[in-house]
């Protein structure tokens, strides 16, 4: 693919960066947005978006590490700040970007479950445009398949193997995170309490991160040898059922 846009010298623009900072932007608008219709300070989107990312990029950093080779970074504990060496989790930035909405929740007396619901549209179209990122940058790669959408990496500065056609998980994941993104824009007038449209993010995207995960080529592996990812997306299935149960109930009590 094209893991480098530009180049001169020994410069160069890498597509990864790029494409995740416009995805984080995209995000951040459409979230602006939210807040304006549900009459809320669209400041206060604004004001998140420096905890959000120093969160995510922490969170991204430091599930990469114990996940990924953590013998290494014990060996070499200064490679942990390298971040432009590579190396992030997606499901890491989350719960990065989750705690730190929770500080600044309780810093400025917002109601946590209406901020999350704000958030959660722009999450989901914001990561549906980010997998452009991992497609071109070829660091979040299928298994080899046979199948004839496979897709083929020539490049040998990207990330995946070379010349094997590989599952394009990338798209998969793409295609889940639009679907996700449609219904909670669709549904989210018709939820009557606060938290509906975060939980139903949280357990689209478990259920999808889920069902990834059987492709992928180099999966992070969690103790006992099960991908980390299908661990922590068991969690946000689990946790969001939960949460749902828990809002229906109080809606009958207060009903």
């Amino acid at each position: 693919m094209y893991p480098i846009l530009f180049q001169l010298g020994n410069f160069e623009l890498r597509s990864y960066g790029v494409i995740v900072t416009l995805s984080f932007l995209v995000g951040l608008w459409l979230s602006t947005k939210e807040a304006r219709r549900k009459g809320l300070d669209p400041k206060l989107i604004q004001d998140f978006a420096v905890y959000a990312l120093l969160g995510g990029i922490i969170g991204a950093r430091l599930y990469f590490v114990f996940f990924s080779e953590p013998v290494f970074y014990l060996q070499n504990p200064w490679e942990i700040l390298a971040v432009w060496h590579g190396g992030i989790g997606v499901i890491g930035s989350l719960i990065g970007g989750f705690l730190a909405a929770v500080w600044f929740c309780r810093r400025k007396k917002v109601s946590l479950l209406k901020f999350a619901d704000m958030l959660a549209p722009g999450i989901a179209l914001g990561q549906t445009f980010g997998q452009f990122a991992c497609l071109l940058n070829g660091d979040s790669y299928g298994r080899p398949t046979d199948l004839p959408w496979g897709i083929t990496y020539t490049d040998p500065r990207s990330l995946a193997p070379l010349n094997i056609p590989l599952h394009p998980i990338e798209i998969y994941e793409m295609v889940s995170y639009f679907l996700l993104f449609l219904l909670i824009w669709k549904m989210r007038k018709g939820f009557l309490a606060d938290g509906f449209s975060f939980l139903i993010y949280l357990a689209g995207y478990g259920v999808a991160r889920f069902l990834v995960e059987f492709f992928r080529g180099a999966p992070a592996i969690f103790a006992g040898g099960m991908p980390a990812a299908q661990v922590f997306s068991g969690a946000a299935i689990l946790s969001s059922l939960i949460g749902l149960f828990i809002l229906g109930k109080t809606r009958e009590t207060i009903g």
